[in-house]
């Protein structure tokens, strides 16, 4: 019997590869030549946002997509994606670390829906990156001009460029909140009330002990049900969706706490140091040692 080609594993792209020079941002322009895509796909270790003013091309990021000038493609950290046709498209690629989003001092709260309990998890959207956002033209304005201002800032690097980065980067993440708050349950993928209440139970109750059973008895649904329905509406299963929240909170602690890695990982929910060790580097690419030591030296 023939084996199938063995492909070669996503290659592993950091922020410094990518030229944010120790920074936790940074903006691409999208105009004239390209880059050259690697060959295969990747594994960012910092969340990717591509805005697009022109032009169309095709990439992939949990299945093939069509890439539309106005459109706004969020990838989540440690998911894989790949750039398959990129040549007529104009606008920005912006990168930034995961942890900004989870830094209270630095970036506006999570906002408040209306006070609408069906409201859709909006942080469990925005930290998977399942929208493809596409806002009407007054908010597309403000955003092409926040993310003009953020490389701006970042290119001519002057006094004060990093804070001044950050400053444009919260407004920038407040205008895609308040698309995802306005419009993400009039979006597809259309998201049913049933996954709405999963992701909100997940999120709600990630870093206790968790499991498909869990979160099927939260719904009065057998595990079956509700296993099939959120895969087959966002592609990922119960355990995805509880890893990246374990994972986000696993980096905002490494990075804000002195605690080590072992009571890091039983905060999170790893019983098991050892596996927790093995599920953040497959994430991020580095061991939560490694990813400490390494922000921190860049923030020194």
């Amino acid at each position: 019997m023939r084996r199938a080609p063995k492909h070669p594993p996503p290659h592993v792209l950091t922020l410094d590869e990518f030229g944010a020079g120790g920074l936790p941002l940074r903006v691409l322009r999208l105009s004239g030549p390209k880059p050259t895509p690697l060959p295969g796909p990747m594994i960012s270790t910092f969340f990717t946002v591509f805005v697009l003013t022109a032009g169309r091309g095709r990439g992939r990021h949990l299945e093939e997509v069509d890439l539309h000038a106005g459109d706004i493609h969020i990838v989540p950290a440690g998911v894989a994606h790949q750039p398959l046709e990129v040549v007529d498209l104009d606008g920005w690629i912006l990168g930034f670390d995961p942890t900004l989003l989870s830094s209270p001092h630095r970036l506006p709260g999570r906002p408040r829906i209306g006070g609408d309990a069906k409201a859709a998890p909006v942080r469990s959207i925005f930290l998977r990156g399942l929208l493809r956002l596409r806002p009407g033209p007054p908010r597309r304005q403000r955003i092409e001009r926040v993310v003009a201002e953020l490389e701006a800032e970042l290119r001519e690097a002057q006094w004060g460029a990093e804070n001044a980065a950050l400053a444009w980067f919260a407004l920038l993440i407040t205008e895609f909140m308040r698309e995802l708050s306005e419009h993400a349950p009039l979006a597809p993928p259309m998201l049913s009330g049933l996954v709405q209440e999963a992701l909100r139970f997940i999120e709600a109750h990630c870093l206790e002990p968790l499991s498909l059973q869990d979160v099927a008895a939260a719904l009065g649904r057998t595990p079956s049900h509700v296993a099939n329905i959120i895969r087959r509406e966002t592609g990922l299963t119960v355990g995805d969706w509880l890893r990246e929240h374990r994972m986000a909170e696993a980096r905002r602690r490494l990075l804000e706490t002195d605690a080590s890695i072992e009571t890091i990982a039983d905060q999170v929910g790893y019983a098991d140091v050892t596996h927790f060790i093995r599920t953040f580097r497959r994430a991020q690419g580095m061991t939560p040692r490694a990813f400490r030591e390494r922000r921190r030296r860049e923030d020194a």
